[in-house]
């Protein structure tokens, strides 16, 4: 019996000493780190924000009035398309073109080490595993706004991925209801600092 007791405790000692894997370790990875003073707004600005938004606005004017309306300095705003650039408000939102290269933008990103990061998109990048592996370096939590067609299923799916490997929430919102709907979304998402 005193063998047994031994090998299990020998067994026990070993597995406390293997990495931790899983969902729940991806978690403890995540929430509560990075710096609690830094959360992000990474906006699409690839040329297909400039399509129109069922006759009305372009996806771009409507992603500029949702970030208008926020208290917006409470956030780092950084677009992406085939560049990643800070930009000090929203109203430089207003230009598109390029490709969608987010893999940049989580790269650029992950060098604040952020506590919160909300990426909001069509859910078309260049490079899904390029992104998927940007996103594997940032701190803190990723959720994802996807603000592209609904019926587009695949890009949806990505952007639920990168939510889910950022222990983050993933919302779709139609651009063509206006601007208050996405403005809500992401306030509920990175409430204004309280400093």
């Amino acid at each position: 019996m005193t063998n047994l007791v031994n090998s299990l405790t020998s067994i026990i000692q070993a597995a406390s000493q293997l990495p931790a894997t899983g969902i729940a370790a991806n978690y403890h990875q995540r929430i509560g780190t990075g710096n609690l003073d830094i959360r992000c707004l990474l906006l699409d600005t690839s040329g297909s924000m400039s399509m129109e938004c069922k006759g009305k606005d372009r996806r771009i004017d409507v992603l500029r009035k949702a970030v208008e309306a926020l208290d917006w300095q409470s956030y780092r705003l950084f677009t992406f398309d085939s560049f990643c650039v800070e930009i000090p408000n929203p109203s430089a939102l207003w230009a598109t073109g390029g490709g969608t290269a987010l893999d940049l933008g989580l790269k650029e990103i992950a060098k604040l080490n952020p506590s919160q990061t909300v990426i909001i998109s069509d859910g078309e990048p260049n490079n899904e595993q390029d992104a998927i592996a940007a996103a594997g370096l940032l701190s803190g939590t990723i959720s994802t706004v996807y603000i592209g067609d609904d019926i587009d299923k695949s890009a949806i799916a990505f952007m639920r991925k990168l939510a889910t490997l950022g222990c983050g929430n993933t919302y779709v919102r139609d651009l063509g209801r206006g601007h208050a709907e996405l403005s809500g979304t992401i306030s509920n998402l990175l409430p204004p600092s309280k400093l």
